[in-house]
């Protein structure tokens, strides 16, 4: 009987329908168009920016410690040891210090996220 046919695709086309629904109700468009747009980008770009600048301010303000005790504690030491001894303690306690601030910063910075 073609009716009962017709019906019998009704009633399928409106159980898919019901399923589709109960699948996909937890899906926010929204949500997703929000997370892959360009302003995402250009914070994501703006965070590593200034990681690597961090990294780099890190960086060269531990040689610059050591050359600078180097270089100074020639008139201190005459040998070469006692120079270099002298000026990798002076650059460990700067990037040790400079550690503490950079985590502490940090750590302020991921409490506000």
């Amino acid at each position: 009987n073609p009716e009962l046919v017709a019906r019998l695709e009704r009633i399928k086309a409106k159980l898919a329908n019901d399923e589709y629904r109960r699948i996909t109700r937890n899906v926010n468009c929204q949500e997703l168009n929000r997370a892959g747009g360009l302003a995402d980008i250009g914070r994501q770009m703006r965070s590593v920016k200034a990681v690597v600048v961090t990294v780099f301010n890190f960086l060269v303000t531990v040689v610059a410690v050591f050359a600078c005790t180097y270089l100074g504690s020639q008139y201190i030491f005459t040998e070469m040891a006692p120079r270099i001894l002298s000026a990798v303690i002076a650059a460990s306690v700067v990037g040790l210090a400079e550690l503490y601030v950079l985590v502490r910063t940090m750590e302020g910075e991921l409490g506000e996220l």
